[in-house]
């Protein structure tokens, strides 16, 4: 079998019948590339998560340190090399058969400290080119943002929360890849208008969670300050909507 026929049946046995545009044609696609010298290696799935994880390491303190469109640029393609591994981890784990519930919490973990991360690295990269206050303040309201965005996602996935309030798993608002963005069966499509606005809306703000899919476009626009407001307004509004709901439900007399 040719090199590019492993790659494509590497790719076809462990694509994932529910994925989002970006990893069905540019994401694992090149994971399978990568997947096929490394699935005749040694390397489990987990030592290739915290691969991933150094990777994207190396591209924050890129994203601080290389100043310039050209630095930027840089900053980000080695941020894409950390997704496509991280794609790399669960397809070598679906090739082999290895998947388990301690690895998909561990992606989840190495995608909570790379949304950190990353807003961290943007806010001190804009304030480095600017030297305006506003982006270290941005990036520390982002931080807390983003971490009771998270905090929320994993209080409402806990079984006692679901037992609690007869809640079925919650599509949150990272939920859309592996790991931070595992993919859900698409819910039924919304009838009333209404909910179709919704609905829009709700499709809007998970792309936006997934910036992989998107980031390398803001680069080239060079308009990290864009990503940088809307990020935090889309996890900002989910933590509202999730905290709003846990309330609601949690304060019912029943309950």
């Amino acid at each position: 079998m040719s090199l590019f026929s492993q790659i494509a049946d590497s790719y076809r046995r462990t694509k994932k019948p529910k994925d989002i545009l970006w990893n069905r044609l540019v994401a694992r696609p090149l994971a399978a590339v990568l997947l096929v010298p490394v699935a005749k290696s040694p390397i489990t799935p987990n030592q290739v998560t915290f691969i991933s994880l150094a990777v994207f390491v190396a591209a924050a303190a890129l994203l601080v340190g290389l100043p310039g469109y050209a630095g930027l640029l840089i900053a980000v393609a080695v941020l894409e090399l950390s997704y496509i591994l991280d794609c790399v981890d669960g397809q070598l784990a679906r090739l082999r058969g290895t998947t388990s519930p301690v690895g998909a919490h561990l992606d989840f973990l190495m995608d909570e400290l790379k949304a950190f991360m990353l807003v961290a690295a943007t806010g001190a990269r804009l304030w480095r080119a600017e030297a305006r206050t506003q982006w270290l303040l941005e990036a520390l309201a982002g931080l807390v943002v983003v971490a009771s965005a998270i905090s929320l996602t994993t209080f409402v996935r806990r079984p006692e929360y679901l037992r609690a309030t007869g809640a079925s798993r919650p599509q949150s608002a990272g939920d859309y890849g592996d790991g931070l963005y595992g993919v859900t069966a698409a819910p039924p499509p919304p009838r009333s208008l209404v909910a179709r606005a919704v609905a829009a809306v709700e499709s809007l703000g998970r792309l936006i969670i997934h910036y992989p899919s998107y980031l390398v476009f803001v680069a080239a626009a060079n308009r990290l300050d864009l990503f940088l407001h809307v990020y935090l307004a889309i996890n900002a509004a989910y933590a509202a909507r999730t905290i709003l709901a846990i309330v609601r439900k949690l304060c019912r007399k029943s309950a």
